[in-house]
């Protein structure tokens, strides 16, 4: 069977018919490439290859649009779904027939069309599959196959720091996980001062292509600029011992967003150094979580899993220290533990609850404040302060109840109970998103408000 007989079956299984004329030696470069330099032509019908002939189009039946898409999709994740390594272990000839032909449908339908304006992209990515050619880097090589790892990539181009590429590698629950940081900018939202690469580097970090985006607002510029191990027994980073601002250039790259998906769940990316990604929108613990908590059907043991999780992956490693334990925090849940106080059990769940954490005078001072109407409020105030890098230990002594501007003390309680110092466990601690055990065993979600 000639090229183009191959070439022209693999276009019919996708219901593609090929009006190409062009000679064979076109359809071999078509057949290995056509999937990274095709481009569709929407309201025609056509896919165009700019590979050495401008006659060579390809033309897709209006009606096959979408279901050629969708069959695309599931045939590519089917297609790598027992592939060892991500890749690693290598493809059969029909995996990567079928690989290859869902990728140039997939890549020639481009899904979103300016995916780096598009919010679909932020979030975080769980890489499924990647392509490994001798160009990859030695950090890919090295984490990428190990199928005991989960690589994600952070996609933050609207993050108030400025747009960040990150690359995590999860080494499990017990151990902790590499963050790769790289500051980012695109074409819509370019970083100031930023400088593209536009060398080829050293092979031993992997040649790197030059070739400019296929089309506008599909590539992100990238530089790395830190990087640290989390591990889960130490309550500090490890920095990775690779010198960034020594190596120049060969920290700078680019990825090409070659299809993103319309629901915003699957993306395929090509890096500058020739690698293509295949990467499935991960929702986040912390999102998991605030989904489930918006669900009224979400059981306590649920959240408590989801609670597990989150706590693994908190950004803060000293949060009883950090600034970003001070403010105003709203309840969005709770599990009352058996000896929790009474007014605590009795309205935390039934009315709205916050924790106001604020330094005065060098001190820090606490303030409980449940809501139970525009003029009647229970509080109750009195001094926190940090023991040791994840415990706050907590002093009430003003507990009292306001309606307007009348106060009228409250007692405080089991006296018995109360005599051991209260505390609270910081379990996971970010810009918005707090989660803390008392020391009587409660477990509380709080939000910035």
């Amino acid at each position: 069977m000639t090229t183009r007989e191959v070439f022209t079956n693999l276009l019919a299984q996708r219901g593609i018919s090929c009006a190409a004329q062009t000679r064979p030696r076109h359809h071999v470069a078509l057949t290995r490439h056509a999937y990274r330099r095709c481009s569709y032509r929407p309201g025609r019908g056509l896919v165009r290859c700019p590979v050495s002939s401008p006659r060579c189009t390809l033309t897709l039946p209006k009606s096959a649009k979408k279901s050629s898409v969708k069959e695309a999709r599931t045939s590519l994740l089917k297609a790598i779904t027992d592939v060892k390594g991500r890749g690693k272990s290598g493809m059969s000839p029909e995996q990567t027939q079928d690989l290859e032909a869902a990728v140039a449908c997939l890549e020639a339908d481009r899904g979103v069309k300016d995916p780096t304006e598009s919010p679909l992209l932020e979030g975080r990515w769980r890489l499924l599959f990647t392509t490994r050619p001798g160009s990859a880097s030695p950090i890919q090589k090295t984490f990428v196959g190990v199928e005991s790892f989960t690589v994600y990539q952070e996609v933050l181009l609207t993050s108030s720091e400025g747009a960040r590429v990150n690359n995590i590698v999860d080494f499990g629950a017990k151990i902790g996980t590499l963050k790769v940081e790289a500051e980012a900018s695109t074409a819509s939202n370019a970083r100031p001062g930023f400088v593209p690469r536009q060398k080829p580097g050293l092979a031993i970090f992997g040649k790197s292509s030059n070739t400019p985006p296929a089309h506008p607002n599909m590539r992100v510029d990238f530089q790395f600029d830190k990087a640290a191990f989390a591990f889960n027994a130490l309550p500090f980073k490890v920095p990775y011992p690779v010198p960034f601002k020594l190596l120049g250039d060969e920290t700078k790259g680019w990825i090409d967003v070659t299809y993103l998906s319309q629901d915003g769940k699957l993306r395929l990316t090509r890096g500058n150094k020739g690698t293509l990604f295949v990467l499935m929108k991960d929702p986040s613990p912390k999102q998991q979580l605030l989904e489930a908590l918006a669900s009224q059907g979400t059981s306590n043991e649920e959240v408590q899993e989801l609670v597990q999780q989150l706590e693994r992956r908190s950004p803060e490693r000293q949060p009883a220290k950090s600034v970003k334990s001070q403010g105003k925090w709203r309840l969005l849940w709770s599990m009352q533990a058996s000896e929790a106080n009474y007014l605590q059990k009795a309205l935390s769940n039934r009315a709205r609850n916050f924790q106001i954490i604020e330094e005065e005078g060098g001190e820090a001072r606490v303030e409980n404040v449940v809501q139970l109407g525009p003029l009647l409020a229970i509080k109750a105030g009195g001094s926190c302060a940090a023991e040791g890098p994840t415990r706050t230990v907590v002093s009430l002594n003003d507990i009292r109840a306001e309606i307007g501007p009348l106060r009228i003390p409250l007692p405080r309680g089991n006296r018995s109970t109360d005599q051991k110092p209260a505390y609270v466990d910081w379990l996971y601690l970010d810009d918005d998103l707090r989660i803390t055990r008392g020391s009587k065993g409660s477990l509380f979600i709080h939000t910035k408000d």
